[in-house]
């Protein structure tokens, strides 16, 4: 299987570095951008074949507008949202149906504790 390619888009640096560090380990080709601009910019010059969005970038919606912004675009591009909503209100953000997850512009929910381990077991679930 040829490589995968994975933009990871989060406003903390250190979460792209040690998840980025992981995946390419993991033999996934990788690369990064840090606010909602540079992702939709990322994916017209990068074609990845996943993207890994936090939620909560510049605004507390950023990643909601940006995945609904890439599924406009590209409808095929798989979209795994990522947050720490959950972990920090405990409120359940993971949708419950193909109609919510289609509400959330994306094909994959994870909460921002889960480890790098399931990030990947994520991304090879939804690039199928």
């Amino acid at each position: 299987m040829p490589e995968k390619r994975v933009l990871i888009v989060d406003d903390d640096v250190e979460f792209v570095k040690l998840y980025s560090l992981f995946l390419r380990n993991k033999g996934l080709e990788v690369s990064a951008a840090y606010s909602a601009a540079e992702a939709l910019e990322a994916i017209k010059g990068g074609n990845p074949d996943v993207v890994v969005l936090d939620v909560m970038m510049e605004h507390f919606d950023s990643g909601f507008n940006v995945s609904r912004s890439i599924k406009e675009s590209y409808p095929n591009l798989p979209v795994i949202l990522m947050t720490a909503i959950g972990s920090e209100t405990g409120l359940d953000f993971e949708p419950k149906n193909d109609e919510e997850r289609e509400l959330l512009h994306a094909d994959a929910f994870l909460d921002k504790s889960a480890s790098p381990e399931e990030l990947l077991e994520k991304i090879r679930e939804v690039v199928r």
